[in-house]
């Protein structure tokens, strides 16, 4: 597979981190992405670490860590509806176009497989990845994790999903349900739960003792109890793997008492890097450091960005109601300067984009066919300006955070 471009003719202009033109080469990895420049323990799976003031993970070789990944490749490859020009350019032969698609993410200089999205097995023999965990229940929050029966559910679907993992060392960290909701619909549910049901008497309870508490506070509750039951879980069933919790989304509604109760249980705080929005392919575009800064304070956690993108115009920049899309090299370099953004920040361990290839909705609001958001087009030709671009950027973080690393090894 030809690579997207010469590794030895890469010269970035570094904007942080003093790092020299000679090291936009790709730094020498071990096999699950740690850089091998730096030593420390290993334990056969992933850990955290912080060295030289940042935040990293360490590998089960034993190396510093930082994800670079991209969602949604196994999603793509199973659905018919987005797979059909990729497959047919390999003959309708899914197991090439699989490695197709994997020779690209590692040609883009990805170090990660996937995050919160249906994973491909392959992938994950070969990168680490994040195993996402169902609860037992369709709803985002109706549920009464105060019910002794809910709560045996939770422990057996648990269970039964991270135990196959237990023993497995490419899993980078054990993911909850996608995108959760904690506002006042949640509080509100459990407000209008039956009298006398667990829940509700949860409710009643806690603002008698404490009747100067908001909805908020009582969510916390409902956030500890749930995250100190599915991590007591987790530590039974994979007591060696790491725990991310759901991800969630930067809004108004996440309120301190339940970013304070996540941050008791999990290793790693997860987050989607948009605001709840109609259009939100423009709002992808936003870096929210305020936002991080804030839940790195009250978590104490180091945070993982989960799917983030700027779309690209395929012809002409345009503007409607919506938002302005800009081109592939504008696009790109928005994207990437909050990869150098985010890195920037001491806490970031992991940013996951969002996505390789195929369409993955929300893009209704625009002229049909003349928006992307991703590397590859749907027969997984790759858009060579963004992916040349884009694996500069991944080298440039790579080497950037190794060599903010050197001044703490040993």
């Amino acid at each position: 597979m030809k690579a997207i471009v010469p590794l030895l003719i890469l010269v970035v202009s570094f904007l942080f981190g003093g790092c020299s033109p000679q090291s936009a080469e790709m730094p020498r990895l071990d096999k699950f992405g740690g850089f091998v420049g730096i030593e420390r323990e290993a334990t056969g799976f992933f850990r955290l670490d912080r060295i030289n003031g940042r935040d990293c993970f360490i590998t089960p070789s034993g190396h510093p860590f930082v994800a670079l990944g991209a969602n949604h490749i196994g999603k793509f490859l199973a659905d018919p509806s987005q797979n059909g020009p990729l497959l047919a350019r390999f003959g309708g032969i899914e197991p090439k176009a699989a490695e197709f698609l994997f020779e690209e993410v590692r040609n883009l200089a990805l170090n990660a497989g996937e995050a919160y999205a249906p994973i491909d097995p392959r992938l994950a023999r070969e990168m680490p990845y994040v195993l996402n965990v169902r609860f037992p229940v369709q709803g985002k929050f109706q549920f009464d994790i105060f019910d002794p029966e809910v709560q045996a559910a939770f422990r057996e679907s648990v269970f039964e999903q991270v135990s196959p993992i237990r023993d497995d060392p490419f899993v980078l960290g054990i993911a909850c349900p996608d995108l959760p909701i904690w506002n006042q619909r949640r509080a509100g549910y459990h407000k209008a739960l039956p009298e006398g049901s667990p829940g509700r008497l949860a409710y009643d309870e806690f603002f008698e003792a404490n009747p100067d508490a908001s909805d908020d506070d009582f969510l916390g509750m409902v956030a500890d109890t749930l995250y100190g039951l599915v991590a007591s879980v987790v530590r039974e069933a994979a007591p060696n793997h790491l725990l991310f919790g759901e991800r969630f989304q930067l809004d108004s509604d996440l309120s301190d008492p339940v970013i304070r109760s996540v941050g008791k249980h999990v290793d790693v705080f997860c987050t989607q890097a948009l605001i709840r929005s109609p259009q939100r392919p423009p709002e992808w575009q936003l870096f929210q450091r305020e936002r991080w800064d804030r839940e790195q304070a009250v978590t104490g956690r180091p945070i993982l960005i989960i799917d983030w993108a700027a779309p690209f115009s395929l012809d002409t920049t345009f503007v409607n109601s919506e938002g302005t899309i800009k081109n592939e090299r504008e696009a790109t370099e928005d994207t990437n300067q909050f990869l150098y953004d985010a890195f920037d920040a001491p806490y970031i361990v992991g940013v996951f984009k969002c996505q390789l290839i195929g369409s993955h909705g929300n893009d209704s609001r625009f002229p049909e066919g003349r928006m992307k958001r991703t590397y590859l087009q749907d027969d997984g030709t790759p858009f060579e300006r963004r992916t040349e671009m884009t694996r500069e950027a991944h080298i440039r973080v790579l080497n950037t955070v190794f060599e903010s690393l050197r001044g703490g090894s040993d």
